[in-house]
């Protein structure tokens, strides 16, 4: 079926070009040399009312003669997605031409050309097989047809869904999840959305507390503060713009400022150092609700028994299958076979939530358990950790720490779904999971 706009584009040249009311399908072999030899001639847009709609025209021949003569041709015009998309066709040649033209229609749109806006600057992407392109901040309805010979593209700005809801599938949240929602009362200041610590950071390290910080505001803390050394203070007052960067030298001092927050992450990027380990033993005596990552685990896992400094069920750690191998002594062969059981003795023994990150990442006290459902294999990358903490260590406040926990795997995981589902999963990195926050609570927060 021809899509309206499609439609419209092709009433609009039949009218203006030929007389006629006519509308053509355009994949008409005899329609599309007709707007051929209209593009060949006029080089322009055509414009339908208000809306701007960008046509072109590519000749298959003419990419096969560029694809021998030019062998880094794909690599100049197209992004990695839109490389594996041609790939998969045994004969991608009709396709590189109609992706070609979709391109140069979107530029023709934008009332610029290829020059001020660039081919990597168009992303062609598809929702169930149907192909749309964002370039910036906009977003443009694709029509891509071909034949033997020639491919032509028509494309039309998405003037009436600007913000994308036609390209973003509805998500359809836990019911149970979603019934542990608080929204906010609308009296209210960031006091009542917690006072975050975040213990980490080092020289070389920033980037995992500059997630983590990031990722617990973004997940709704009132205020974040990142307790880091003194080496790298400069550089992390100068990185952030909305969390607050402390440092201290005297432990007893930074004991005393911790005292005034509602919950401390301590771990991502903190290191190995006598630094850090003085830090660890000091915060580990806290009363505080504390949650336990990264390094924070790789110092603990030579002591455990300072856990037992800490109260019953005040405590989240969060390790992946090598940080528990190494808290457990148990091999990884034997984690990964026995997940479940393992975690819920662990939590139990030392009385604490356990969160035993990777596919299927389960939460545990010992008794409850929570096995998660979201996420993805792109998720497995530098930073995602941090981000989990962030976003943990944001719901410590007004949650207990079950549902702080579970509830943030679940966002954490589903963030990475969002932007799998409008981009890839071999693009992702920790920061898009970030981003894509405000898209998982908006749905968090329809009633």
């Amino acid at each position: 079926m021809v899509p309206p706009f499609f439609a419209e584009a092709s009433k609009l040249i039949r009218l203006q070009y030929c007389n006629s009311a006519s509308a053509y399908c355009i994949s008409s072999p005899s329609y599309i040399h007709t707007i051929y030899d209209i593009i060949i001639e006029n080089k322009e847009i055509v414009k339908w009312g208000e809306t701007l709609i960008g046509i072109d025209i590519v000749e298959v021949n003419r990419i096969k003669k560029i694809m021998r003569d030019h062998e880094n041709f794909l690599a100049k015009v197209f992004n990695e997605d839109e490389i594996k998309r041609i790939e998969e066709r045994k004969n991608p040649y009709e396709r590189i031409a109609g992706m070609y033209a979709a391109k140069e229609a979107v530029a023709k749109a934008m009332t610029t050309g290829i020059g001020e806006i660039s081919f990597h600057d168009i992303k062609i992407k598809y929702i169930k097989n149907l192909p749309h392109a964002e370039v910036f901040d906009k977003k443009f309805y694709l029509s891509i047809s071909h034949e033997k010979n020639y491919a032509v593209a028509v494309t039309k700005l998405c003037e009436d869904d600007i913000e994308g809801k036609n390209f973003e599938e509805k998500i359809i949240l836990d019911a149970e999840i979603k019934s542990l929602w608080k929204n906010r009362d609308e009296d209210t200041h960031k006091g009542d959305f917690g006072k975050i610590a975040i213990v980490g950071g080092s020289l070389g390290m920033t980037g995992s507390s500059y997630l983590s910080s990031n990722a617990a505001l973004k997940a709704g803390a009132g205020l974040v503060y990142n307790i880091v050394p003194r080496e790298i203070f400069d550089i992390m007052s100068i990185k952030f713009i909305e969390p607050i960067a402390k440092s201290f030298d005297d432990l007893d001092e930074m004991e005393k400022f911790l005292g005034g927050m509602d919950a401390i992450a301590m771990g991502p990027g903190m290191g190995l150092g006598e630094y850090a380990k003085g830090v660890f033993e000091k915060i580990i005596k806290t009363e505080k609700n504390l949650l336990i990552d990264a390094d924070g685990l790789n110092i603990l896992s030579k002591n455990l028994n300072l856990l037992g400094e800490r109260k019953d069920f005040t405590t989240i750690l969060t390790p992946h299958e090598g940080e528990f191998a190494r808290l457990t002594g148990l091999s990884l062969e034997e984690i990964k076979n026995n997940r479940q059981r393992l975690a819920v003795d662990f939590a139990k023994k030392y009385k604490l939530f356990l969160v035993l990150k990777g596919h299927k990442t389960i939460v545990t006290d010992g008794e409850k358990v929570y096995i998660n459902k979201t996420g993805n294999s792109g998720m497995a990358s530098g930073g995602s950790g941090d981000v989990l903490t962030g976003i943990i260590s944001a719901f410590m406040k007004n949650y207990d720490l079950f549902d702080a926990a579970r509830l943030g795997v679940y966002v954490h995981g589903l963030s990475g779904d969002v932007y799998a589902r409008k981009n890839s999963k071999t693009s992702l990195r920790a920061r898009d999971l970030i981003e894509n926050l405000s898209t998982v609570f908006k749905n968090f927060e329809e009633k």
